[in-house]
């Protein structure tokens, strides 16, 4: 339990159960078990090919949580198996200096939408008195709370400039954030810079890439901007705090 990955998992599955039963959405628990054992059995099989032995990881068990509130539920199940099978398999193949460049669920979904035409439904993402809480405790625990101030502050200034030209009350845009992409996949601590500044500077570049992208009507900005900037990952944490 003092795993941090363990209570991740753990909160994802209660409030998932929150969710369907606030919903009454069955779909979404079938979605949770074909992208949790797609998840596993991939990241499994990969373990067994470098080590020869088969474990079950936590952050198969994650990746595929994720999947399944992002990636809708009512579409056809091999997609969200795809979806959930390309997360694991970035994670392995994709590297450098013996780690993993994309956040794993972000990259999996972002493909199944652009390739197979998938469709995100981001389940929950806009419950901010649950996810907020749980949020901040992540945050603070892997030492990644510069990651969310900045993004807050750079997605206010730019969306909140753009609200008031609209004549649109500036505070109405805390109601249409995306918390779940916040407080869960924009803070995951393999993908994301390890020094202050570049935490600073990913935060603030994720919010305002997320913002352009937005303006431009592309598909599913927070996964792309965080995509972006993942591969920016490398550069930041070569610059040493002083």
């Amino acid at each position: 339990m003092k795993s941090i990955k363990v209570q991740l998992g753990i909160f994802l599955l209660l409030f998932s159960a929150y969710i369907t039963f606030l919903e009454k959405d069955t779909k979404f628990l079938l979605a949770i078990c074909i992208s949790v054992i797609s998840a596993a059995l991939v990241d499994s099989v990969a373990a067994y090919l470098k080590k020869k032995e088969f474990v079950l990881t936590e952050s198969s068990i994650i990746t595929g949580l994720i999947v399944s509130y992002v990636i809708a539920s009512s579409q056809a199940w091999w997609i969200i198996a795809l979806a959930s099978i390309l997360a694991i398999s970035s994670k392995h193949i994709i590297r450098f200096k013996a780690r993993h460049i994309f956040n794993p669920a972000a990259f999996g979904v972002l493909v199944a939408v652009f390739l197979l035409g998938a469709y995100t439904e981001w389940k929950g993402a806009y419950l901010w008195y649950i996810i907020i809480p749980f949020g901040v405790y992540f945050s603070f625990k892997i030492k990644k709370p510069e990651l969310i101030i900045s993004y807050f502050i750079a997605s206010f200034i730019l969306f909140g400039a753009q609200a008031v030209i609209q004549n649109v009350q500036i505070f109405d845009i805390l109601g249409y954030l995306n918390y779940f992409f916040i407080f869960i996949m924009l803070i995951e601590p393999m993908t994301t810079p390890m020094t202050y500044y570049g935490k600073i500077i990913f935060g603030s570049g994720v919010g305002a890439l997320i913002f352009i992208l937005y303006t431009a009507g592309v598909k599913e900005p927070e996964l792309a901007a965080l995509a972006c900037f993942n591969l920016l990952v490398p550069l930041l944490n070569k610059r040493r705090d002083k």
